[in-house]
């Protein structure tokens, strides 16, 4: 009887939770979601925020194609230019797409990782990260899938140059991709990655005219300002704690310097290039000014380098629908709730203890060539 308990548990844990965002977007296409309208920031949003993120890329993309210019634009070049043929369809066909999009990402992510266990597909699309990167539109679980592959072909310069420089053109907050790669003495393929994302970047931004090139630092940094203090990121803990602006930036440098140097030392160790490479993704999730919920979609990756199948690393993350909002609502509370999910999702994924000889053995050893 308890066997049967345990299975129907495990069952709907692996399934129910990975329902919620298909089921919202396919009631949204057909006209049956019961939207809750609100205003932020002086902005009235009549969809309640749903699918918040799709809204402004699908508008940059239409705007690329129609030949006009996306910016004023939160993301950078590229992203308006992979939006493209999503801004091509007319809205509602536009969100079924992406949403189709955005949960083969992580199928697609999970694959290249070496994963089968279909109880990890489900619980990976049952967290909330991942479902409401599927609700918001948001862009996480592409940038992950991006991580997967270059994890993946790590030993084949131009593949891993091309999907690390693809990511960081995009996201700019995956920039620690580049120091695991330079760390596992993969400076060829580095250097290779910086070449490519300057090209991809500056080609991208080429296709709009450069419009918007040179004033997006600054533009990028006045929506920092703005929105940084609701995200979930240390630097928004600090300055909720009470910390000024002034230490509260000396403390962000300060832990990326430290975050680059684990990078390196890790690298240096036993299982260096692994680690060293889950070590980078986590790094991005830190050291970014904004870290929005869904940026701990990343977490995927990390688990699939060690867990390949249902372990406790892949069940934790369901807690973050305790959390259950994309933003902190600059609450401490929160914040420090998202984090310690992360953090023991991690330590149960990577913990030597909890890694059985037999799974140990199912993944395979660091490649030892280097380009």
């Amino acid at each position: 009887m308890g066997s049967y308990v345990r299975g129907v548990a495990e069952l709907a844990l692996c399934t129910f939770p990975a329902l919620v965002a298909p089921i919202m977007v396919a009631q949204y296409v057909v006209g049956d979601y019961r939207a809750h309208p609100f205003t932020m920031d002086g902005k009235y949003f009549p969809d309640g925020g749903f699918l918040f993120d799709l809204h402004i890329l699908w508008k940059a993309g239409h705007d690329v194609v129609v030949g006009h210019s996306p910016y004023p634009f939160v993301y950078p070049a590229p992203a308006a230019i992979l939006m493209a043929p999503f801004g091509a369809l007319p809205w509602h066909v536009a969100v079924a797409a992406f949403a189709v999009t955005a949960i083969a990402a992580v199928i697609g992510g999970l694959r290249v990782l070496g994963v089968r266990d279909w109880r990890c597909y489900g619980l990976a699309l049952g967290w909330l990260p991942i479902a409401s990167t599927t609700t918001l539109g948001a862009l996480s679980t592409l940038l992950a899938l991006g991580a997967a592959v270059a994890w993946r072909y790590r030993d084949r310069r131009l593949v891993v140059a091309a999907a690390v420089a693809a990511v960081v053109a995009t996201k700019v907050f995956l920039w620690p991709l580049l120091i695991w790669l330079v760390a596992t003495r993969r400076f060829r393929a580095a250097a290779t990655s910086v070449v490519m994302g300057v090209v991809l970047a500056v080609g991208c931004w080429a296709v709009i005219g450069f419009d918007g090139m040179l004033t997006y630092p600054r533009h990028i940094g006045e929506i920092a300002s703005a929105q940084q203090g609701r995200s979930y990121s240390p630097f928004a803990l600090l300055r909720l704690l009470g910390v000024s602006s002034g230490p509260a930036h000396v403390a962000l440098v300060v832990l990326t310097l430290a975050a680059v140097a684990a990078i390196v030392l890790v690298a240096r160790r036993a299982d260096g290039d692994r680690r060293s490479f889950a070590v980078a993704v986590g790094a991005a999730l830190v050291v970014s000014p904004i870290v929005w919920l869904h940026y701990f979609a990343l977490l995927f990756v990390v688990v699939a380098l060690y867990r390949r199948r249902a372990s406790a690393a892949w069940f934790v993350p369901l807690a973050f629908w305790l959390v259950a909002r994309q933003d902190s609502g600059g609450s401490v509370g929160r914040i420090l709730a998202a984090y310690a999910i992360a953090a023991a999702t991690v330590a149960l994924a990577i913990s030597p203890r909890l890694l059985s000889s037999r799974a140990a053995r199912a993944i395979p050893a660091p490649h030892s060539a280097r380009t």
